[in-house]
Order: C-alpha cells, then sequence, then structure tokens
C-alpha cells in the first residue's frame, strides 16, 4: 500500500500564520480520511493514478471548510477587535478551504465528484438545520444529538461510497460510522472543560435528557453558571459517559476487523492510536465546586 501523505499534502491549504495566530481551527478528520484513503488505495485498478490522495485530500479540505464554519459564533453583543478578527477569519477560512476542493478537482477534471461531494454538502447543511431547530426549542436527548451530529460527520465520505470497491462497501461504512463516532466524541472530551463550547454538545443533552425539570429549566437559561454546570456534569456522570462510548466504539472497530480477512488490519489498528492514549491515560475530571 502506498503512503499516506494527506494531512502533508493539506498543510499547503491549511497552514497560514494569520490564521494559526488569530484564531482557532478545528483538527483535521485524519481518521475519516485516512479511512477513505486505505479503501480508495485498495480499489485503484478502478481510479486512475492518485485518485485516491486526491479524492482524500478534497473531502478533507471540504470537511475542514464545514468545521470552521461550524466554530463561528452566533451569540449577539460587543465583540472586541480581536474576537471579531478571529470570527471574520473563521468565516474567510471555511471558505477557502470549501473553495480549494472544487477547484482541485476541475482542474483534474472530475466534474461528476464535483456533483457528489456537493450533493453531500446540501445534505450536511439541511441536516444542521434540522439540528439546529431541535437545540433551540429543545427537543433532543443525548441518543438523538449523538445519532445526528454522526450522520453530519459522515455525510461527505459516504458521498464517496461509489468509488469503493464493491466487495468493500458494507466493512466500509461499518468502520466510517465508527471512526466517525471516535471522532466526534474526542471532540466532545476536548471541549468539555468550557462550559461555552460544550453548551448544547453531548454532555448538554446527557445532563439534560437526565436531570429533573428544575436542573432542564437552569439549563435552558442561557448563561448557566459554571459551578452549577460542573454540579451536574459531576452528579450525571457525563465525562464517563463520553469515555464509555468511545471504549465501545472502539471495541466494535475491532469486532469488525475480526471478522474481516482483507481489510489492511495493521493500518487500521494503527489508526486507533489516539483514541486507545485518551482512553488509558489518567484524566482529570470536573470537580464539584
Amino acid at each position: 500500500m502506498k503512503p499516506y501523505r494527506v494531512p502533508q499534502l493539506a498543510r499547503k491549504y491549511v497552514e497560514y500564520d494569520m490564521i494559526q495566530q488569530h484564531t482557532e481551527m478545528p483538527a483535521f478528520p485524519d481518521s475519516r480520511t485516512r479511512l477513505l484513503f486505505v479503501f480508495l488505495n485498495r480499489n485503484m485498478q478502478e481510479l486512475h493514478a492518485s485518485e485516491d490522495e486526491l479524492y482524500a485530500l478534497v473531502t478533507s479540505l471540504l470537511q475542514m471548510g464545514l468545521d470552521t464554519h461550524d466554530m463561528i459564533d452566533t451569540l449577539s453583543g460587543i465583540r472586541s477587535p480581536e474576537e471579531m478578527r478571529s470570527r471574520q477569519l473563521k468565516v474567510l477560512a471555511g471558505d477557502y478551504f470549501s473553495s480549494r476542493f472544487y477547484q482541485l478537482l476541475a482542474l483534474a477534471g472530475r466534474i461528476a465528484t464535483i456533483s457528489k461531494l456537493s450533493d453531500a454538502v446540501c445534505e450536511v447543511n439541511a441536516g444542521k438545520m434540522s439540528l439546529y431547530w431541535g437545540m433551540k426549542h429543545f427537543r433532543l436527548d443525548a441518543a438523538q444529538y449523538l445519532s445526528q451530529m454522526l450522520r453530519l460527520k459522515k455525510e461527505l465520505f459516504l458521498s464517496l461510497t461509489s468509488l469503493v470497491a464493491e466487495q468493500d462497501r458494507e466493512i466500509w461504512e461499518q468502520l466510517l460510522h465508527e471512526f466517525a463516532l471516535c471522532d466526534m466524541l474526542v471532540e466532545e472530551w476536548d471541549k468539555r472543560a468550557e462550559p461555552d463550547k460544550s453548551r448544547f454538545g453531548y454532555m448538554f443533552w446527557h445532563v439534560y435528557s437526565n436531570g429533573d425539570q428544575n436542573e432542564q429549566a437552569l439549563l435552558s437559561e442561557s448563561g448557566t453558571d459554571i459551578e452549577a454546570w460542573r454540579n451536574l456534569v459531576l452528579k450525571y456522570k457525563a465525562e464517563d459517559a463520553i469515555l464509555d462510548k468511545l471504549r465501545t466504539a472502539v471495541m466494535h472497530i475491532r469486532q469488525i476487523l475480526s471478522d474481516d480477512q482483507n481489510t489492511g488490519i495493521e493500518e487500521i489498528e494503527r489508526m486507533l492510536e489516539p483514541f486507545l492514549k485518551l482512553l488509558n491515560s489518567p484524566h482529570p475530571v470536573v470537580r464539584e465546586g
């Protein structure tokens, strides 16, 4: 199998000093991108030279564009010049990453793939509207949030399933589901200590789903007290819920690999390393105020 170089290829498009100095960027969607590359590489007899790399690269850039736009705050109120600059850079960076997918595919003459990914973006945006409506009206529970977010994390990559060898498609979709779930849970874990970022995330809906009416009313307020939030996280073991789901997803991946003999098990096993590192590391938990 050829070396996996997509993150290195993406750097020329995503690593700019001004962006890195003045705003926060989302993580590169490495496990989903690498999984796509693995399965496209297995189907090279049906693809032209380097198309596995090209398709993995443009999908990752498009995902970065969507994820960057998702980080733009929608709160009203006065912002400092630094906050305004950060917000503007997120808008511009997200647009830039998204435009690069179109440019790279157009230059390669892969118009059909532009159409596939563009249709997937429409599906993602429609899914976001449904999700945001449910959030706004508090019509979600933790399971529904997880399911809808997982769909958004998979959609771009699933749109290229027709380029995966037919005999590999079932296991590709199974593994994509679990790796997308792992990616999402790590994102939720990383923002757990910051109430502004974790608001309306998985931990929020886990607590909200399990809380009583008074606790739900408290969470419905826009400025929930940090100490009160931490107490609820501790009470309902929200951090443990994330780790338990991550542990289960890793177990499912290993079960899928053990049931199949032709997937390049060693390569996919290496993709589990960052998730296993989190699960096996001691980590501080939110303490009661």
